[in-house]
């Protein structure tokens, strides 16, 4: 019996000599089929690749369609430890060389019927499905949790790497690439299954490799795998252009080319569109480039803003028209400092405008919209800009009734315990400032309640507001006053900012500064009833926010009339004119004359007609700096500033007035061109700041 069977085998060359179990009766002649189909296989045709009677490339071929019995049962139930085994088995018994070559000889065809039949055999399918399946097994034994090593690869990376090189030669696959092949969805199915090997491998190089292999499914002339092609291209573009946005800086390119990838895998990709404009908008921002450069960035993150409002919806809309509104407000201001005139300045203000509004009423409200349209509102609409701060506090505690519309009763009892479910950092942070902007913007038309309820809400938001406590003080000097109250407003900031003689803390100089120029004043207030009086401490505090900001005008005038007021010329303390020239203006220069007049009144005889002369000499500068006012616009005042000063008087009658004193003082007589009401309200102003005597 034996014998007859190697005799069958000697004939036919292509059927197995190994009996079948009755369940698979054809098992033998099927195993060593080339393009047997999956129904007539089983992992029984591993007898056949293991038995010594067969030919070693039959071996081959009934290895590979163990393999493949192996791998029918999909996921979990799969044996790719199995399959991946038999199917190197496969190869080395049956390498693709062997498979494809012309020569009977390679594998010991003698008879002309067998080799011929052996040449119209599908050898070119099966080098690809063996090659693939060969993929499937080794990425199968990958990605199993948890890993498990065998004697195919060692680990998860070595798995990956031999399927991938296994697909290495795009050769295998060139046969299918036509439309017109019926066999073609082999074509699309080995670049996706490269692509997917490449994103799961997912090395620094693999990304580029897997998109390719991806778009190579989109561009064939095949259908099979484009749809699971095209989402895989999105969401791994998505992932790399999200990366690259993260890290900013010249990774921005990057991230532009993956946004549109993952546009070309998906047109209607809100994702991608949103992202896209993500990242033109941070080049956008980027107050290093000109306006010239942030432009045309602004204008692109806003139409990629645009493609993505036609297909987000909800939260994500409100995010998208949120991106929209600020693209478009970057773009009108940036353009207005290119051509102040161009109407799309208005055009484009105007429409992110609109885009704040839709984001804040899109998705059922969206506080961080609501803070985005206060702020651009701020510049013309101010009511309109109080209500959205007061919508965004109202959203994010939960509690819209914390003040009322109408702004005239203070901010309600329950405010401090909605607030404390609200958790420290930005939102607190951002709830303060908008309370805040609140009190700026409306300030003028609340009554003393009101607004103080206001500054402590945003000071109970975030304590080291100093601006809030800046506001505070500022409103404890107007009547009725509480200095106290003023002043442990002014000085909680001077703690805060560094302590009552330490040096200030990084970035706060300007509120510092601020800070004890209101202190100053505090000090002001208290003593000049009907003169201009301070304490030393006042004069301390004046020439300390000077000190801090010498830029600020109002520090310079504060230390001088400081000075000027308090004047007491010693032997170790001898006159300086430091603290009041330098000013600038015509205002600079009637404090330089009133300064002279004033060291002149205790000055040595033999020196106060030079000081009365340099009196004049800075009066008559003024008087040459004072803007030619045209009716009906008004002339220029002094604005000293100082509390309970008169900020009314014209400055050239002050001028005109102190060059009179002047050369009055020295013996010499003139008629001024001053009214005799305008010399008395110019006397008293003098007389205010203790310029009286001569």
């Amino acid at each position: 019996m034996l014998g007859r069977i190697r005799t069958i085998i000697a004939i036919t060359g292509l059927t197995s000599a190994l009996a079948a179990p009755a369940a698979f009766a054809d098992a033998p002649k099927s195993c060593i089929d080339l393009g047997a189909p999956a129904t007539q296989i089983s992992t029984a045709c591993k007898e056949t690749a293991d038995s010594r009677s067969v030919q070693v490339y039959k071996a081959g071929i009934a290895a590979y369609n163990a393999a493949r019995a192996y791998l029918r049962p999909s996921g979990s139930t799969a044996d790719y430890a199995a399959a991946a085994q038999l199917i190197e088995a496969s190869f080395r018994q049956l390498p693709d060389a062997d498979l494809l070559s012309n020569n009977k000889a390679t594998l010991g065809f003698s008879k002309n019927r067998d080799w011929k039949r052996w040449q119209k055999a599908p050898r070119v399918e099966f080098r690809f499905d063996r090659a693939l399946d060969n993929a499937t097994a080794l990425e199968g034994l990958a990605t199993t949790t948890p890993f498990r090593a065998t004697p195919v690869c060692a680990t998860s990376d070595a798995c990956l790497n031999k399927a991938i090189d296994r697909l290495a030669n795009a050769d295998i696959v060139a046969p299918f690439a036509s439309a017109n092949t019926s066999d073609g969805g082999r074509y699309n199915e080995f670049y996706y299954r490269r692509g997917t090997l490449f994103a799961s491998r997912g090395n620094p190089a693999d990304l580029d490799s897997a998109l390719d292999n991806f778009r190579k499914v989109l561009d064939s002339q095949r259908s099979e795998r484009k749809a699971d092609a095209a989402a895989a291209l999105e969401r791994l573009a998505l992932k790399a252009a999200d990366e690259n946005l993260a890290l900013g800086g010249t990774s921005l390119n990057q991230a532009i080319r993956y946004y549109g990838i993952a546009l070309a895998a998906k047109p209607s990709s809100w994702r991608a569109n949103k992202g896209l404009g993500d990242t033109y908008m941070k080049l956008c921002r980027d107050t290093a480039s000109t306006p010239a450069q942030r432009v045309p960035n602004c204008l692109s993150a806003r139409s990629a803003f645009d493609s993505a409002k036609t297909q987000a919806s909800g939260a994500d809309l409100s995010g998208v028209y949120v991106g929209l509104g600020e693209s478009l407000g970057i773009a009108s201001a940036e353009l207005a400092k290119l051509n102040p005139n161009d109407p799309n300045v208005v055009l484009y203000s105007q429409a992110s405008i609109d885009a704040y509004g839709m984001a804040a009423s899109a998705g059922g409200g969206n506080a961080e919209a609501q803070l985005a349209l206060a702020k651009a509102l701020e510049g013309s609409q101010p009511a309109q800009a109080s209500d959205a701060y007061r919508n965004y506090v109202g959203q994010k505690l939960a509690y819209p009734e914390w003040i009322a519309a109408g702004w005239q009763l203070p901010v309600a009892s329950q405010f401090q315990q909605k607030l404390n479910m609200v958790s420290a950092g930005t939102d607190r942070r951002n709830i303060a400032e908008a309370i805040l902007a609140i009190y700026r913007l409306q300030k003028g038309s609340l009554n003393h309640s009101v607004k103080l309820s206001l500054l402590e809400a945003a000071r109970a938001a975030q304590p080291s507001m100093n601006d809030a406590s800046i506001e505070i003080g500022k409103l404890y000097l107007k009547p009725p006053a509480n200095y106290g109250a003023a002043y442990k407003a002014f000085h909680d900031v001077i703690l805060a900012t560094g302590g009552d003689n330490g040096p200030p803390s990084a970035g706060q100089e300007a509120t510092r500064a601020e800070a004890f120029y209101q202190l100053s004043r505090v000090e002001a207030a208290k003593l000049s009833v009907t003169t201009a009086q301070t304490s030393d401490s006042g004069v301390d505090y004046a020439q300390k926010a000077f000190s801090l900001n010498g830029g600020e005008v109002r520090y310079k005038k504060a230390a001088c009339l400081a000075y000027i007021t308090t004047f007491k010329v010693t032997r170790d303390k001898p006159a300086t004119a430091s603290w009041c020239s330098g000013i600038g203006g015509s205002d600079g220069q009637l404090l330089l004359g009133m300064y002279f007049l004033r060291v002149a009144q205790t000055a040595p005889m033999s020196q106060r007609n030079g000081l009365r002369d340099e009196a004049q000499t800075a009066f008559i500068q003024g008087l040459r700096l004072v803007p030619q006012a045209v009716p009906p616009a008004k002339p220029e005042v002094f604005k000293s500033e100082w509390p309970g000063a008169d900020d009314s008087m014209p400055m050239t009658t002050l001028l005109e007035y102190g060059r009179g004193k002047s050369i009055a003082c020295n013996g010499a007589s003139l008629n001024l061109p001053l009214t005799p009401e305008e010399i008395g309200e110019a006397e008293k102003q003098f007389k205010f700041f203790q310029l009286g005597p001569c």
